[in-house]
């Protein structure tokens, strides 16, 4: 059976990581994280960090605080 793991920012679903054939990929749900969709590693909690990684460094606030 698949899994997959919801990935929630704010409230709001912004995409999701699922297991796949070749590890764990993401779907992305939200814009801010397009550009990692269909992206592949090797477990879901990498796939995850990843992607909040990304986002916090997308941050609009933390761009705005470092000026």
């Amino acid at each position: 059976m698949r899994q997959s793991i919801p990935l929630v920012d704010g409230g709001s679903l912004v995409g999701v990581v699922a297991q796949g054939d070749l590890g764990w990929f993401v779907i992305a749900l939200d814009t801010r994280i397009e550009e990692l969709d269909r992206a592949n590693f090797s477990d879901a909690a990498t796939a995850e960090r990843v992607v909040r990684a990304y986002m916090f460094r997308q941050s609009p606030t933390r761009a705005a605080g470092h000026a």
